[in-house]
Formats: structure tokens, sequence, C-alpha cells
């Protein structure tokens, strides 16, 4: 068949050419045909203007019912976005944080101004027992108790008193058996005493009775100017003998421990009762003496819990032995 078929055209060969214009001629309609069959595919999805003037019922009523896209962005999202200017700016450092300011420091009070322009009290003392004359030599004067209450030194006792028959004397100067009373200011005893069984009511010292065996030494060994009890004879004196005097007493603490001792300047320098008034015309050896019944006043007043000291000077300023110089 091939070849006959190749015989054919060998020997018609205007045939050969119409079958190929034919051909040609269907190969160009074919490609036409694709070309059209294109475009109209083309056109057929392209929408309508009418359709992209005015948009289609359903598409309004999709659009009506789905809530509208907000334009803010989320946290999340603006984390997530770098922003511009921050990565346009360098970073502003942080100031370092101001110092801390101290906190200012409590101001410490101002101290109390102490009883009759004294300078000092011993440290500790909330209470003062001040005995002042006038001026060295003086017989009489007057007693008086402060006490530290509130900040400030009330007074809560006043007394008459009287000294030794030769007046007062600087405690530095002054000589047993001199019949002086000391100035100074010192620790007095840990205790109060009398020949009583028992102190007057409302007493806050500590109280001893004087016994047959009680002494106040001065003799020149550790008992002196001391507080001794003993069945045998100590060298001072007998206490319990002295019924007017030292009904009730207690011990200024002059050259007494625990303040300063030397031997030589005297012993016994009390507080107690008035002398009788036919002994040394009232007046003492050297003590401070006050009425009965400012004895008592002076048991009820004294505390143990404000550590009562004891002072006595002059009234008058200037001199070593004003009560205004201790």
């Amino acid at each position: 068949m091939r070849l006959d078929r190749h015989i054919n055209m060998r020997q018609d060969p205007a045939g050969a050419r119409r079958r190929k214009l034919w051909l040609a001629a269907a190969g160009a309609a074919g490609a036409v045909a694709l070309i059209v069959a294109v475009g109209v595919l083309i056109v057929a999805t392209f929408p309508k203007p009418d359709q992209l003037a005015e948009p289609s019922s359903l598409a309004l009523a999709a659009s009506k019912a789905a809530p509208p896209k907000s334009t803010v962005s989320s946290p999340a999202t603006l984390a997530s976005k770098p922003s511009t200017a921050s990565a346009s700016k360098p970073p502003t450092p942080t100031p370092p944080p101001a110092p801390k300011k101290a906190a200012p420091k409590p101001s410490t009070p101002p101290a109390p101004v102490l009883p009759l322009g004294m300078k000092k009290t011993l440290s500790g003392s909330h209470q003062m027992l001040i005995a002042t004359g006038s001026k060295l030599g003086a017989t009489h004067g007057t007693l008086r108790i402060y006490n530290l209450t509130g900040g400030s030194w009330r007074q809560v006792l006043s007394a008459p008193c009287r000294f030794g028959t030769n007046g007062l004397i600087d405690g530095n100067k002054r000589k047993e058996g001199s019949r002086t009373t000391p100035t100074g200011i010192w620790w007095p005893g840990e205790w109060v005493w009398g020949w009583h069984a028992s102190p007057p009511s409302g007493t806050k010292m500590p109280y001893k009775q004087t016994t047959e065996n009680v002494w106040w030494s001065c003799e020149r060994n550790s008992t002196y100017n001391t507080w001794v009890v003993s069945s045998h004879h100590v060298d001072g004196e007998h206490l319990v003998d002295v019924r007017v005097q030292y009904e009730y007493a207690l011990s200024s603490g002059y050259n007494a421990s625990p303040n300063q001792v030397v031997r030589g300047r005297g012993t016994a320098i009390f507080l107690h009762v008035f002398d009788p008034p036919d002994f040394h015309n009232g007046l003492s050896a050297g003590c401070i003496t006050v009425s009965r019944s400012d004895m008592v006043r002076v048991f009820r007043t004294m505390d143990p819990a404000l550590k009562p000291c004891f002072a006595v000077g002059t009234e008058k300023n200037g001199t070593s032995t004003s009560i205004s110089a201790y």
C-alpha cells in the first residue's frame, strides 16, 4: 500500500501539491479555531462592567452580615512588628538612679537643766538630795530633794537643815574631828537605818536595824568608814546608843565606798534627826540634820530605782564649793 502511494505521488506531481496546500490550509484553520476558543474562554470568565459597578445582592448581604474588620492591630501583632521609629533611632539610655539621701539622724534632746544651776549629776542618777548653806562656815541651810520626771528636774521635798558646829567646809580640805560639814557630791549608802524593828510606812529604800552588834568603823583597816557587825568592840560609833539622832539615819556617802576614800578626812557623815538643843546648840559633829518628821519624809521620798545621789554646797556663786560648781 505504501509503495503504491509513493508510486502514485511520483506519477501525479500536481495532486501532490494540492494535497500539501490542503494540509497547510487545514493547519491554519485549526490554529485560528484554537485562538478563537481561547478568546471566548477569557471573555466568559472576565466580569461584566455592570457587575463591577454594582455588587450583587448576595455580595451586599454577605458584606452586611460580616462584622467590620478592625484596622487596629492587636498587641501581639504590634509586638511582632518591629517599630520603624525604634529601628531607625538608637535606644535612649536609662539614667542611673539618683543616690538615696541618708535618713536624717534623730536629734539628741537637750539635757535637762539641773537644779540650782548645777553642772552635772552622777551618771544614771534620777534623784538628788541637795543640802545648801549661804557660804562656807554656814551652820544652817536647806535640804531639797529633786526627781528627774518627764525630762525635767522637779523638787519633791524641801526642809530646813543644820550642819556641823563649825559650818560648811571644802570637802577636799576637811580634817577628821573638825566638826565641819564637807561639800561635794557622792553616792549615798544603799540602805537607810534606825533602831526600830521596821522603818516608817512608805519607806522605799532597804532598811537595816541597829543592834548591840552594829558599829560604824573608823579603824584604819578595810572597815574604815563602813557599817560593821561584830560582837567585839570596834573603834567608831556604837549606833544603837545614839537614840535621838540615829532613830532614823542614812550615810551621805562622803569619804565612803563606792566614792573616793581618803583616811584622815573623817567618817560617819550622816543625814539624821536634829541633835537635842542642849547638845552643841543642836548642831552636829559634821552631819546634815533635819527634824524627825522631815526625816520620815526623806525615808518615804528616797527611791532606789531612781539611783539617788547626795550633794552639799554653798549658794555663793563663783567658788569651788558653790553648788553650781558640781
